[in-house]
């Protein structure tokens, strides 16, 4: 999902209390469609929130349509530099080790000579850096169904940064394609790919989850990192485009029995939850 577009633009801060930091992100990625960034807050009684825009007049026209009721403390539009998101991912993305094998390098940074697989990461404009719960679960659930099912195919469904279609070929699976709704995500999955030497062999390409189209042949495996409303939306084409096992994330702890029930009903069954007290995660067998 798109933070940012590149160069300069504009940035819309919020300062939040931070109990109102999730109902506020929540309302950005309906209403601005935009993904939201908390920039502080977790020790704290109040919430940083960041949101990116093309130019310094969305980002005003963005302030101008906050509505009265939602709980905003403070609010300001301004100008940013390229340098500024650079130095937020250089501060908060560090090398992470995740489930058996898996470690995530991010590029500004010597990736380790060890056992682990290293899977070099420059987010640029989207998210997926492994640093999010959502993300760690569908890596380590990746792992746990490669080495249980030996897949041929997976689909991953809003592919953000690509990482998981890059952990998922270098785990071993031959065929894996990839999608998100933002071309620009696309681009900077190539160059994720590129810098993995995966490049050539995932199939990058855009989409929308809730379109047709976006496949021919069922796949072993799906992952889908996505909101709760677009997974149910979404739901009967994702399941069938799974021959085997979705791993679905992207859902609130609150969402996770809804979204469960949505593919029981379709015929499928929960295998494996887990979440952090705010986000979850599903294993679910077809």
């Amino acid at each position: 999902m798109t933070a940012h577009p590149p160069g300069s633009g504009g940035k819309l801060e919020l300062v939040v209390a931070a109990r109102d930091a999730e109902a506020v992100c929540d309302w950005i990625r309906a209403a601005l469609e935009r993904e939201p960034v908390e920039v502080s807050g977790h020790a704290s009684e109040q919430a940083t929130i960041e949101v990116y825009f093309d130019s310094e007049l969305e980002a005003q026209i963005a302030k101008k349509a906050l509505p009265l009721d939602l709980p905003v403390l403070a609010a300001e539009a301004k100008e940013y530099q390229e340098q500024d998101w650079t130095t937020f991912w250089h501060h908060h993305f560090r090398t992470t080790d995740l489930g058996r094998r898996l470690r995530i390098v991010p590029e500004w940074e010597e990736a380790p000579d060890s056992e682990r697989i290293n899977i070099v990461i420059n987010p640029g404009l989207s998210f997926g850096t492994g640093g999010h719960f959502t993300t760690r679960f569908c890596l380590e659930a990746l792992e746990e169904a490669v080495d249980d099912l030996k897949p041929g195919t997976m689909i991953d469904a809003g592919t953000g940064s690509g990482i998981l279609a890059i952990a998922a070929t270098k785990l071993g699976v031959p065929h894996v394609a990839a999608f998100d709704y933002d071309p620009v995500c696309v681009g900077q999955c190539s160059e994720n790919a590129a810098r993995n030497g995966v490049e050539g062999r995932i199939r990058f390409f855009q989409a929308d989850v809730l379109e047709p189209g976006w496949f021919d042949e069922p796949a072993d495996l799906l992952c889908a990192n996505i909101l709760t409303s677009v997974l149910l939306e979404a739901a009967p084409r994702i399941r069938r485009a799974t021959k085997r096992r979705m791993i679905l994330s992207g859902i609130r702890e609150v969402e996770a029995d809804a979204v469960a029930e949505t593919f029981i009903q379709l015929g499928c069954r929960e295998i494996a939850r887990d979440g952090d007290g705010q986000w979850c995660g599903l294993v679910i067998d077809v």
